[in-house]
């Protein structure tokens, strides 16, 4: 027997024998605390308005292995189906803790002990419909030197849900799962489906895929010459000349964008101010620039001005009164 084979044999066998001790210990019965979450069948014609935890602490004995595969499978929860229960008046629904313990859903050979809380009220409402904004969530960070370039597109946008009046009072728009992307150097384009974080509270009778497109470019800038300065609320018997009329100004963005950039897509602007125009003999222009795009600079960054009264020149009618001379 070769020294290589020996290792070998003497290697096998400290596992099988590792092996072997773990299943003899994973064997025996051990106590566990976990958070199991919950999955609801609301009555018939009711969506659940209130009551309902995500998760119940729940304290459970067993095999250790059969703990250990339920940690990592994730396939065990409490499922309350109340399609067939009847409702009180007020609409609630009382568990009781052996009812919330026989709802487990766990390992065949697991049982609950505890459950906290040990008591649920659940309130329901009338069920009612309601289109709401699709919200895409985005864990999305660029490579040096590039940028996300407006607005993320979803299709579609809107989609229609069905829970309680009150859940869907507040609910303004519904999350989809989250992209997450590093060092993005080109377009991100993703079909997703809809978060579960609501998912006790409302129902989506037609979930939708929804396909989300996120637009990557390089960063550049661009420099748009000759915007003219415009004035705002300024009073009428005044005029306004600046000195110069017009600024460059450079802006940044994704360089496709950029290089579509149209002049009169960039404004600049002075808003009259009285106190101001009084005391200053230079004034900054506000600039405003496409969504999605920064403003970095004009040149000039300030612009002399001149204010002054319009001349109002009056009006004179001649009368002319009867009797006068005809000349023929």
């Amino acid at each position: 027997m070769t020294l290589f084979r020996g290792i070998l044999i003497f290697l096998g066998a400290l596992v099988f024998s590792a092996l072997l001790w773990a299943y003899v210990r994973l064997s025996a019965a051990y106590e566990a605390d976990v958070d199991l979450p919950i999955k609801l069948t609301a009555p018939k014609g009711f969506a659940l308005a209130s009551g309902l935890p995500e998760r119940l602490h729940t304290r459970v004995r067993g095999a250790g292995w059969q703990i250990m595969l339920m940690n990592f499978s994730k396939n065990a929860n409490f499922h309350f189906d109340l399609s067939q229960r009847a409702l009180s008046p007020e609409a609630l629904v009382t568990l009781r803790s052996d009812e919330i313990s026989n709802d487990a859903v766990l390992p065949s050979e697991l049982r609950v002990l505890k459950v906290e809380p040990d008591s649920l009220q659940l309130q329901f409402g009338k069920v009612l419909e309601k289109k709401v904004a699709i919200e895409p969530r985005l864990d999305v960070i660029p490579a040096r030197g590039y940028m996300i370039a407006g607005e993320p597109q979803v299709n579609p946008r809107f989609v229609v849900v069905v829970g309680a009046e009150s859940v869907l009072d507040s609910l303004t728009a519904i999350p989809t799962q989250t992209i997450s992307v590093q060092d993005a150097r080109e377009d991100i384009d993703r079909s997703m489906t809809i978060g579960d974080s609501l998912e006790n509270f409302i129902t989506i009778p037609s979930a939708p895929k929804i396909a989300v497109h996120v637009d990557v470019q390089a960063i550049g800038e661009r420099k748009i010459v000759g915007v003219p300065v415009t004035i705002e609320a300024l009073p009428p018997q005044f005029d306004l000349i600046f000195i110069p009329g017009t600024v460059n100004i450079t802006v940044r963005g994704g360089v496709d964008d950029i290089g579509k950039l149209q002049q009169s897509a960039v404004h600049a602007r002075v808003v009259y101010d009285p106190i101001v125009f009084d005391t200053a003999r230079f004034i900054a222009p506000k600039v405003d620039v496409p969504k999605g795009m920064s403003y970095l600079f004009s040149e000039p960054q300030s612009l002399r001005f001149i204010l002054r009264r319009k001349t109002i020149v009056p009006t004179h009618s001649k009368e002319v009164k009867g009797g006068g001379n005809a000349s023929k």
